[in-house]
């Protein structure tokens, strides 16, 4: 068997051949094709002569799974009997993108998963409407990663039915690889696009409170929060399991905070001198995992601007009562705001607690 090569170049004739390589896919055949790491070749995942077919072309031991690209998050919801809260989330910043998570497969075992951003990639899984298979396009082994159509010709010419040739794949580098456990603990099994480092630390569980200017309400209650934590877990700032950050909906960056807010949290022992204001964005917004706001108001633009996020923003009072801005007020004021938001700490470890992994 000859591999018949499709050049895909931007033309209405690409649907014709991504539908032409949907329907030998279909049919048990095996096709190779660019994602924005590196050429994949894929198997249907439901059909074991595919999968039989693919562990032959590239010599791979039987036994041995196989990462899935899925066509969207509800089939990759599919697969497991539910992400947790760190996977959940990584999926947030990395979907689509180059990003596998291996997570609990439903029926037991392990998953890796993985959404692709390439619009090949994207067209021709919508097309199928079922999980493929895919691992690079190369021999087991292989010390090159396949970049290229030719590549994976050099490779595989005989073994799969057909490439689509969509130019270079966009990076070159394969996807970073995560195992998420049921804990909720990540691990990073192979380092590739994304750094090891920032998965660690995005998986971070966060904590974002929210106010208007982040000068004084929002300041007041990371500090406060980040005091609580170190309580609850004895430990310094720096080590503890939990971040606390806070953001503006109509913030200046890297302003000081308002010195009335510094002076009566001084006297409470806690000092927010440091802290610089920061704009409230949506990539702040996926990477926290709790978002607690000091109005109605706040919740409300949050929520009219990212409404995924309503499983995770709160009224920073349990009583859903406003915490008043004391900008321009005297310095009792800002007293009496400071000590509310001390009290609603109690709550937001209890939501932080019961929120599980």
């Amino acid at each position: 068997m000859k591999t018949e090569v499709l050049k895909l170049d931007g033309s209405a004739d690409d649907m014709v051949k991504i539908r032409y390589a949907t329907r030998l896919l279909q049919a048990g055949a095996l096709v190779a094709f660019p994602t924005e790491t590196v050429y994949g070749v894929s198997a249907d995942a439901r059909n074991p002569e595919a999968l039989a077919r693919l562990n032959q072309a590239k010599g791979r031991e039987e036994g041995k799974p196989y990462a899935l690209l899925c066509p969207n998050i509800r089939q990759a919801e599919e697969l497991t009997p539910g992400f947790s809260r760190i996977a959940r989330k990584l999926t947030r910043l990395y979907w689509p993108g180059p990003l596998t998570l291996v997570v609990p497969r439903r029926g037991g075992g392990t998953v890796g998963l993985r959404i692709s951003e390439h619009p090949i990639t994207r067209a021709l899984l919508t097309q199928c409407g079922f999980p493929l298979a895919t691992p690079s396009a190369n021999k087991s082994g292989s010390p090159r990663e396949p970049t290229s159509a030719a590549m994976v010709l050099d490779e595989l010419q005989g073994d799969i039915s057909v490439v689509l040739d969509g130019g270079n794949a966009w990076r070159g580098k394969p996807s970073t690889v995560v195992r998420v456990d049921p804990s909720g603990v990540p691990k990073v099994l192979r380092e590739g696009l994304v750094p090891a480092a920032e998965i660690l630390d995005v998986s971070r569980p966060t904590i974002l409170f929210v106010c208007t200017g982040n000068t004084c309400r929002s300041p007041m209650a990371e500090g406060f929060c980040r005091e609580t934590l170190k309580d609850v877990f004895s430990g310094e700032a720096g080590a503890l399991p939990f971040r606390a950050v806070s953001a503006g909906t109509s913030a200046l960056e890297g302003q000081r905070a308002d010195p009335m807010a510094v002076e009566a949290m001084k006297e409470v022992g806690i000092d927010v001198s440091e802290h610089r204001t920061r704009a409230l964005s949506p990539g702040l917004l996926d990477t926290a995992d709790w978002i607690f706001t000091m109005t109605w108001a706040h919740r409300e633009s949050i929520l009219k601007i990212m409404p995924a996020t309503r499983d995770r923003v709160w009224l920073l009072s349990s009583r859903s009562e406003d915490i008043p801005d004391p900008v321009s007020k005297s310095i009792d004021r800002y007293r009496q705001v400071r000590d509310r938001i001390s009290h609603c700490m109690r709550d937001v470890i209890r939501v932080v607690g019961g929120s599980g992994q």
